[in-house]
């Protein structure tokens, strides 16, 4: 007869919930743990993880570090004294042409609105003819074009300027600045920040781009027709009254552009450097 397996000792019982299981958890908490011998000494050395965060920190451009501490306001616009020369300048004359070509034919001489105030268009008509009679009476629909989009952008760059000048910081000094680089794309110390001023500076970006295509599809026009309507006119004339005036209107926009595309994406870049951290 085989003989039952008999084990050396009992199976032990199962370990109550409330017994030793508990005494053996708290003995565990409550053991101290041990130092590691590779810890920060008390003595202010610099951690891998303190100096890559001092790092990024450094790496934040002096418009998001001040950004940040505005306020809850993070974005910051630098006012270039000639960006406001400009449009304080260039406005009114806007205006003054939008006018002009609304106000056809009592504008135009011979009308009873010619004198004083559009009387130098006696001239131009001449030599542009997109302002003169062979524009008006041949029905050409470019002029009341491009003078609707003239008042267009002149109400976006008004919109930026009543946000400048309505920002105490920014109404104060915005024609003069310490240095020549500052003149041309303004000074940290000057910047305005706000609610409105981020939106105010996209505006001003929208409408000088608006300004430039306008302007180029002008010369194109011009290229493309074979010169209709200044083609008449000596080098002289034509490089005095017609060049040179018109070629503001492709050099500031193109300087407002540039200047405003750096500060968007220097701000942009701060702001999304800013999230990260």
């Amino acid at each position: 007869m085989v003989s039952t397996r008999h084990h050396p000792r009992p199976f032990p019982e199962p370990a109550s919930p409330t017994g030793s299981s508990r005494s053996n958890t708290a003995e565990a908490t409550s053991t101290p743990t041990p130092k590691s011998s590779s810890s920060t000494p008390p003595d202010g050395t610099v951690t891998v993880a303190s100096r890559s965060i001092r790092k990024r920190q450094s790496g934040r451009s002096v418009a998001a570090r001040r950004a940040s501490s505005a306020s809850g306001n993070t974005y910051l616009h630098k006012i270039p004294p000639l960006l406001m020369i400009w449009l304080c300048v260039s406005l009114p004359l806007v205006l003054w042409d939008t006018g002009y070509i609304f106000c056809r034919p009592y504008s135009m001489p011979g009308g009873s609105l010619h004198w004083p105030l559009w009387t130098p268009y006696a001239l131009y008509g001449t030599v542009d003819y997109v302002y003169g009679w062979p524009a008006w009476n041949g029905h050409v629909g470019f002029s009341a074009a491009q003078a609707s989009l003239n008042a267009v952008e002149t109400a976006m760059y008004v919109y930026y300027l009543a946000v400048v000048f309505s920002n105490r910081a920014g109404a104060e000094g915005v024609f003069r600045s310490s240095n020549l680089h500052g003149f041309f794309v303004g000074e940290t110390d000057k910047a305005i920040t706000g609610p409105r001023v981020a939106k105010a500076v996209l505006v001003l970006y929208s409408a000088a781009v608006m300004t430039l295509s306008k302007t180029v599809l002008y010369w194109l026009n011009e290229y493309f027709s074979g010169f209709a309507n200044i083609g008449h006119n000596t080098l002289s004339n034509l490089l005095l009254l017609w060049v040179v005036p018109n070629g503001l209107w492709l050099i500031f926009p193109t300087y407002i552009i540039y200047v405003l595309g750096k500060e968007l994406l220097e701000n942009v870049e701060g702001i999304a450097s800013e999230k990260e951290d």
